[in-house]
């Protein structure tokens, strides 16, 4: 399969993929990143109190996923589908705060709307759209993507981010 086949002496044992993935450190030596630096990286996002606590959730769950990763690669993949989900429910929440028309009943109508009414600012639009396609190829694969951890753990940080200026004041 090309994948860790999990069974009751390995469950717990870090993937063995991730001995691939190095961080090179200041003196040009590379190291390999043990469970404890790949948490400090999952858990560094955080959301801002506006944040709807029914995103924050959808968010722990898809960043559990993600920790786990480190015993089975492929979550952090899943972990990701997973937060592209969480943009959408983050947009449709903004959405309904609002109480945008009800016309706006896809995400990227959702997107342009918040758009429209200068809430998610116009050099953001490619950002936003980049992650509806991404949630659509997620939800209709056609073979299972699997990307490196820290393209996902980035990727978690920009989509926290996008959510957290989405509910901003400023």
């Amino acid at each position: 399969m090309g994948i860790k086949e999990i069974n009751l002496d390995n469950w717990m044992e870090p993937d063995k993929v991730l001995r691939g993935f190095v961080r090179i450190t200041p003196d040009g030596k590379s190291k390999t990143l043990a469970g404890d630096d790949y948490l400090k990286l999952i858990l560094k996002p955080c959301f801002i109190k506006s944040v709807p606590n029914e995103v924050q959730t959808l968010f722990e769950v898809a960043r559990g996923a993600m920790v786990y990763g480190y015993f089975f690669y492929p979550l952090y993949n899943l972990a990701l589908e997973q937060l592209f989900r969480v943009a959408e429910a983050a947009v449709t929440f903004k959405c309904k705060e609002l109480n945008a028309p009800k016309s706006r009943d896809k995400f990227c109508k959702k997107i342009k709307w918040l758009v429209s009414e200068k809430i998610i600012r116009e050099e953001e639009f490619n950002r936003w759209d980049a992650i509806r396609h991404l949630r659509n190829f997620a939800s209709h694969p056609k073979d299972q993507m699997i990307l490196p951890p820290g393209s996902a753990i980035g990727m978690m940080e920009d989509i926290a981010g996008q959510i957290n200026a989405l509910f901003s004041d400023s």
